[in-house]
Formats: structure tokens, C-alpha cells, sequence
């Protein structure tokens, strides 16, 4: 509607112009490129950048790509299909490959969770994982000469400048600079190769089966593939470390060098739009598309979102979004059972009829993934020797869900039993044995 109309209006004045001569109509002459840059500015995309930054929520608005549920995507390691899941319950998302994925590994949802694919920026992970790893903090950094293959992901680092491993560390995470990863590789193994050569000893020790490093920046390359799967145990294994921690979730760092003031804004757009967002790296090629790994941290649940190769940028923090949500709402804490809670009864072995009641020892609750099903509650309760005391263990209560265990509690007695008076104690053993 846009372009039409300014070509009508654009006609129209050179008519104008032209019968009048007159200069008082000659700004009408670039009423198009005017209108032409008006369009771009109302773009769907571009409120959502300028509500973002400006301190809104792209968690509120609603996604720009049409997002699809596949057939092959899997809860748990099953195909949702398998599993009589309603659709409605799966995460809508676009990405050609993603994963969420718990604190201690578990995933909970996957699409194409092996398949290798290029990683983009999300390299620098491994590069800050081997640059604290393999470097003392008070490593003093100069910045080389040798990287002008960079490209055009910058932190704006100038040759020979010096900064603290720790400075580096902030241009190589929050701005994502490709000098910053070479600066690094150079400063801590004397050259990319041998840094590279360190990326792949650290992912073959972190059990990563399909990763391959071939530079320490992500600009693609033969060689240079990773999978959602892969970059999930990097990333939770990079949030372990508190330096890495601390500067993911950082949305701007300040800092000064030996000859530049640096102020970085970091990429991660969902630090300040996502609640309980700590994390922590994104990227972009030609060949990897729009690629995410997020993190996220409430009730003291954590949830990583891995988003490969989404068509547009903030269409991977939407698909962020939108798993961390699903994460968050169906991988939860569930209150099992208070304690003493009185659930059976158990017999006294001393006894021919007496029973004491048996309660659940403590309180229980266990984070379960409600999607699997109920909880099944299994109860074993054992006869106890008489004398009885508050508190002696009589059984178990397990709880499963899915056939794996979740949870357990021992079974304790609520109330005292004497042992009986020997002569009587006589008489219930001869009577059981001819029972």
C-alpha cells in the first residue's frame, strides 16, 4: 500500500512541478526515498528492536516467522507422536535444530539433536572455556596484527593494545568480537592452529561426539560443525565456571585499555527482555543461519534453550523464548508427600493383630517433567519388632513416573508398641505356627 501510493503521489508532483516551475514543490521530489525510509521503520521487526531497546519485552510480542511442530521432534527422546501428546502442547517453534535441555542434562525436547551443523559465534564458548582454562588471570594480553580475517563481527580491538584476560574475555563474550577470539588463540597458544588443537582436546574430554573446531571465531569453514546436543553440554559446562558465568550475563561492559575506552553491548537481546535470562551466546553466518543458546534461571530451576538456524535475527530469540517457556512450565517442582502423612499400616511381629500407623518421614517433593504422565505412588511396608519407638523405620514410599524412580521416602511408626510380656509372647508364637 506504501509503495503504491508514494509512486501516485511521486507522479503526481512532477506533474505539478512541471506546469507551475515553481520551487516552492520541489521537496516532493523526495517524498520517496522519505516514505520508502518510513516503511522500513513501521517493519514488525523494527518495533520490536526499538521496544527492546528502549526496555519492553520481546517476550510480548508476537512472533514474525511461521513456526512449525514436526513430526520427528522428540520429548524426553521420543517422538512426540509416540508419546499421545496433544499438539498444543509442543513448543512452535522455527529453527532447523534446538534442544532444551535441564541443568543436569536432561532433555526435555529436541529437533535434529545430532545432526551437525555449522555453530557461527556460538565457537566462542569453547574459545573462553580453553582461554580460562589453559591461561592464568593475570595473563597480560596484547592484541596481534594477524586478524585481518576477522570479518565483520568486531569488538574494535586496535593492534598492540594491552588489556587484562579478563577485558578480552568481555569483547570475546558480550560483543562477540572475532578479533577477540584470535587475540586470545595467539595469547594463549601462540597461534590459532595450536589453539584449535586445544578446542578439540577440551571437546573430546567434555564427550562431545559431534564437534569439530577449525578456527576460534565460527566464521564457516570445512571442519567447523557442532550439534544442538554438543553446544548444550558446552554451554552447561561453561556456565559452571564462574568468570563465564559472571560476563554472559552481563547486558553492557565498560572498559579501558592501554589505548581505547571500550563500551559493549552484548548481542543476547533476551538478557533484558526475559525474566531470569543469565546467558549466554549467540551467532550468525551465511551457513550456520541465526543460531542462540540461552539460559535461564527461576525458582531454582535452570533451563538452556539451544535455536539453530533460524531464517531471521529475532526470530532465534523467539524460538529461545518460546522453549525456555515450555521448559519452565512443564519442568517444575512438585510437592509429593508432608510429612507424617499417615499412608498404611504395619504389623507388629510380636503381635497376632497389632498394627501401628506408618507415615511418611519427610517432606517430599522432587522437579518432574509432568508431560510424562502421573506419578505413581508405590508403598512397601514391612513388619516392625515390637518394641515399637516413634520414628523406627517400618517401609518405603517410592514415587515413578514414566517407570523411573523421582522420589522416595522412608516410612517411619507414629505411635509406641511395647514388646508383650514374655508368657504371652509364648502364646502368639505357638498360635501363629498352627496357624
Amino acid at each position: 500500500m506504501w509503495g503504491k501510493g508514494t509512486e501516485i503521489a511521486y507522479e503526481t508532483a512532477q506533474r505539478t512541478d512541471d506546469m507551475n516551475t515553481g520551487k516552492d514543490l520541489r521537496w516532493l521530489r523526495w517524498l520517496p526515498r522519505l516514505l520508502h525510509l518510513l516503511r522500513i521503520l513501521l517493519r514488525v521487526r523494527f518495533l520490536i528492536l526499538l521496544v527492546v531497546v528502549m526496555g519492553g519485552s520481546a517476550y510480548a510480542l508476537p512472533r514474525v516467522a511461521v513456526a512449525v511442530i514436526k513430526s520427528t521432534d522428540q520429548i524426553d527422546g521420543v517422538k512426540w507422536t509416540e508419546r499421545d501428546l496433544p499438539r498444543a502442547a509442543m513448543p512452535d517453534v522455527d529453527c532447523k535444530a534446538g534442544c532444551v535441555v535441564t541443568a543436569d542434562g536432561r532433555v526435555l525436547w529436541s529437533r535434529a539433536l545430532n545432526s551437525e551443523r555449522a555453530m557461527a559465534s556460538i565457537t566462542k564458548i569453547m574459545t573462553a572455556i580453553v582461554t580460562i582454562e589453559e591461561s592464568d588471570p593475570e595473563l597480560p594480553i596484547v592484541v596481534p596484527s594477524i586478524y585481518a580475517e576477522a570479518g565483520e563481527s568486531s569488538a574494535g580491538l586496535v593492534k598492540g593494545e594491552k588489556m587484562t584476560r579478563h577485558e578480552l574475555l568481555e569483547a570475546l563474550l558480550v560483543k562477540s568480537g572475532n578479533d577477540a577470539a584470535i587475540t586470545a588463540a595467539v595469547n594463549v597458544a601462540g597461534s590459532e592452529d595450536a589453539f584449535v588443537q586445544l578446542m578439540n582436546l577440551k571437546a573430546a574430554d567434555l564427550g562431545l561426539e559431534h564437534t569439530h573446531f577449525a578456527n576460534p571465531h565460527g566464521l564457516d569453514q570445512d571442519g567447523h560443525y557442532t550439534s544442538a546436543a554438543d553446544i548444550a553440554t558446552m554451554a552447561r559446562y561453561a556456565m559452571s565456571l564462574p568468570d563465564f558465568r559472571d560476563i554472559v550475563g552481563r547486558a553492557q561492559v565498560s572498559f579501558k585499555t592501554s589505548k581505547v575506552k571500550h563500551t559493549l553491548h552484548n548481542t543476547n537481546i533476551l538478557l533484558q527482555s526475559y525474566e531470569g535470562c543469565n546467558g549466554v551466546k549467540t551467532g550468525w553466518t551465511d551457513k550456520a543461519g541465526y543460531c542462540v543458546v540461552d539460559s535461564a534461571q527461576r525458582d531454582g530451576i535452570e533451563i538452556y534453550a539451544v535455536v539453530l538456524g533460524t531464517a531471521g535475527d529475532l526470530d532465534r530469540f523467539f524460538d529461545a523464548r518460546d522453549l525456555m517457556d515450555f521448559g519452565f512450565a512443564h519442568f517444575r517442582t512438585q510437592e509429593l508427600a508432608t510429612s507424617g502423612t499417615i499412608i498404611g499400616r504395619a504389623k507388629v511381629s510380636q503381635y497376632l493383630e497389632r498394627t501401628v500407623p506408618v507415615a511418611v518421614s519427610t517432606d517430599t517433593s522432587a522437579v518432574v517433567f509432568d508431560l510424562l504422565g502421573d506419578i505413581e505412588r508405590q508403598i512397601e511396608v514391612h513388619p516392625i519388632k515390637a518394641p515399637v519407638h516413634v520414628g523406627d523405620v517400618a517401609g518405603e514410599v517410592r514415587y515413578v513416573q514414566d517407570g523411573k524412580l523421582v522420589a522416595s521416602s522412608p516410612l517411619v511408626a507414629t505411635k509406641e508398641v511395647k514388646r508383650p510380656f514374655f508368657l504371652v509372647g509364648w502364646y502368639f508364637a505357638v498360635v501363629k505356627l498352627f496357624k
